[in-house]
């Protein structure tokens, strides 16, 4: 995805020793608390390439002693193309739940994420596990997603709205301006904009945090154009987050924008930042 404006790696560190491995195809790193982990699968068909990914993503967390999930990032190619049920964010999301459910998690199991769009490349997934579990949290003002009506897909998309790790860090998923489950404000980037900030701050709430608290917000883009017209917004609701922006095609066609944000508990012993240049990235405890 085309970053836009200056920041351009997004770097997780631990203050524990880092082991870092691969392992059917998933490469990870783990603190002896949190795994990080990364896949990336052709994609040709997109509800077999997900059910796949999870299912390798499943085991070999499991077997590393790290079975259960606090958030997924998904990047998928070309997300909203197809019309009806043949769109790939739908295919994409039936392959999820069924590599989730048969390996046993029930709704309320499904931990937070988003489903963002790139222009290229293949199916892309990069998620967080940790060896206890956390506590999933839902938005009062929306229908929880894994209970949307059947005209959103012949399986409804498995997260949650947010997730709260066992040390009290949040990760809340992907958001947009959606209430219940209509999108709201459709054509109007500034409406959206303040509609998801108000959704995102709902979550944090409800999660017993506070948004300003947020380490790391990252905002998905439909219109690179938009995105002057987002960024003061966010910058002025969350002051004291690194904000990272990214050109990217969003769930629903007439979502305009999608946000999340990151926020890391003091005793969790990870920061997260967002930085200029990738070789500061490199270090043994990233």
């Amino acid at each position: 995805m085309r970053v836009l404006g200056d920041a351009s790696v997004e770097v997780w560190r631990s203050s524990s020793p880092v082991t870092q491995l691969v392992r059917d195809g998933v490469t990870f790193a783990h603190d002896g608390q949190w795994l990080f982990g990364s896949l990336a699968v052709d994609d040709g068909e997109i509800a077999a390439a997900a059910r796949d990914a999870y299912e390798r993503i499943v085991r070999v967390t499991r077997e590393e002693g790290f079975p259960r999930f606090l958030r997924f990032w998904n990047h998928v190619r070309d997300l909203n193309a197809g019309d009806g049920d043949a769109e790939r964010y739908k295919h994409f999301s039936a392959g999820r739940h069924e590599a989730l459910t048969a390996a046993g998690f029930a709704k309320n199991e499904f931990p937070a994420a988003c489903a963002v769009g790139m222009r290229g490349g293949n199916l892309a997934i990069h998620f967080v596990a940790s060896r206890t579990p956390g506590r999933n949290v839902e938005n009062p003002r929306q229908v929880s997603a894994y209970d949307y009506p059947r005209r959103y897909g012949v399986r409804s998309p498995s997260f949650a709205r947010a997730t709260v790790a066992e040390d009290g860090s949040v990760f809340i998923s992907g958001t947009a301006s959606v209430v219940g489950h209509e999108t709201v404000h459709i054509g109007d980037v500034a409406a959206q904009c303040d509609e998801t900030l108000a959704n995102l701050a709902r979550i944090a709430a409800e999660c017993g945090a506070s948004l300003g608290d947020a380490q790391l917000v990252k905002i998905y883009v439909r219109h690179a154009a938009d995105a002057p017209r987002i960024a003061p917004a966010f910058q002025q609701a969350i002051p004291g987050a690194a904000l990272l922006m990214l050109e990217s095609d969003i769930c629903r066609a007439d979502l305009l924008l999608e946000a999340e944000a990151t926020i890391l508990s003091g005793t969790s012993g990870v920061s997260v930042d967002v930085i200029l240049d990738a070789c500061a990235a490199s270090s043994p405890n990233s």
